[in-house]
């Protein structure tokens, strides 16, 4: 006589005794949510809860649900939530650079690799993309408000760029890596205050004696740019060190290696008597360090220099670098959790976010 099976145990019932649970072998038919449940003893409604937080789900429950999925091998499908909920699970990271630029900094690379650690996590795929001239921008505008990303992070934007004024007025959620000039209130960013902390490293620099301190800024097109040369400048206006004629001591860069070598190179012709140097990016900064041993400068005793990033190029440079640390994961980690806000509808509002920086101190000053 065939036994009559056992009654499904609901939330609010005793969990029946537990069977052994056993990784079933693997056919080619992927385990469902229904499979989770009949294998767990509960219904698939505590299955999906258990799954989308544990919201008044027991403890005890929760934690069979969890080892009942692992036994079984169950992965959500991701691409059926996402098509239930409108969205593609896609974000982009969209880069105005030159290529060349691009692929010489390290600081776009440790964006990318803590984004998609991060996205990953919930399920989305992180497209890296770049818009290097009128026609790419004018592709990449149409691509981006055409449905196909929920959502983008924009790497620092120079002023005046048409793409990102298409896509603050698309709807399109988006945060900017950087204070985006003209749209500071308009759009969500995440940035350090580069004037304060620019101002501490020169400020350090004139506390140690150097009289004369140049300067290799970033592109003044873009907000770090232009915020670490205020602070370079208002630095020796507080501290009123003159040297030369003061907008000689000064020289454009765009962040590059080689920008730092043709900078540093500027500034000994037509000043020789530099004894400190503050560069507005480590890479440019190690151009300059290396242009200073070829002029036969010494580094510090000659010419004292600071660098701003502590990216791991501070550490590889002879002297070790002294630096402006910019927690570049940290910010990037805060970047993906006001988009995903943005994207699940949460704010509308604009958010803005600085955070910290600290001046390391190494042996280049």
């Amino acid at each position: 006589m065939r036994r009559p099976a056992a009654p499904m145990a609901t939330e609010g019932d005793a969990l029946p005794r537990r069977p052994e649970l056993r990784p079933e072998r693997r056919s080619e038919r992927r385990p469902t949510i229904e499979d989770v449940a009949r294998q767990a003893g509960v219904s698939r409604g505590t299955v999906s809860r258990a799954l989308n937080g544990g919201s008044h789900v027991r403890p005890e429950v929760l934690a069979r649900v969890h080892e009942t999925v692992e036994a079984l091998g169950y992965s959500v499908n991701q691409a059926a939530r996402n098509l239930a909920a409108g969205r593609t699970g896609s974000v982009a990271f969209v880069i105005s650079e030159q290529s060349e630029h691009l692929f010489g900094d390290p600081n776009f690379g440790l964006f990318v690799r803590v984004y998609s650690r991060e996205l990953r996590k919930h399920g989305q795929h992180l497209i890296v993309t770049t818009a290097q001239d009128y026609e790419e921008e004018n592709f990449l505008g149409d691509y981006l408000t055409a449905g196909h990303v929920d959502g983008a992070l924009f790497a620092l934007p120079h002023a005046g760029e048409a793409l990102l004024d298409r896509l603050a007025g698309s709807g399109l959620p988006i945060v900017v890596m950087g204070q985006p000039i003209g749209y500071e209130d308009k759009l969500s960013w995440v940035a350090v205050d580069d004037e304060a902390a620019a101002f501490e490293a020169v400020t350090f620099l004139v506390d140690q004696g150097r009289s004369c301190i140049g300067t290799v800024t970033g592109p003044l097109n873009t907000s770090s740019g232009r915020g670490r040369l205020d602070g370079y400048t208002r630095a020796l206006q507080a501290r009123a060190v003159k040297c030369g004629q003061g907008a000689g001591l000064i020289v454009q860069g765009d962040w590059s290696h080689e920008a730092g070598r043709l900078g540093a190179r500027r500034l000994l012709r037509h000043h020789p008597e530099m004894d400190g140097l503050f560069v507005a990016s480590d890479l440019m900064a190690l151009g300059a360090m290396s242009m200073l041993r070829e002029a036969g400068r010494r580094i510090p005793e000659d010419v004292a220099i600071v660098g701003f990033d502590d990216s791991a190029a501070a550490l590889a440079a002879e002297p070790p670098l002294t630096t402006v640390h910019q927690p570049f994961e940290r910010a990037a980690l805060e970047g993906v959790r006001i988009l995903n806000e943005l994207i699940a509808g949460g704010t509308q509002r604009p958010q803005h976010l600085l955070v910290p920086t600290r001046l390391v101190r190494r042996r280049s000053a």
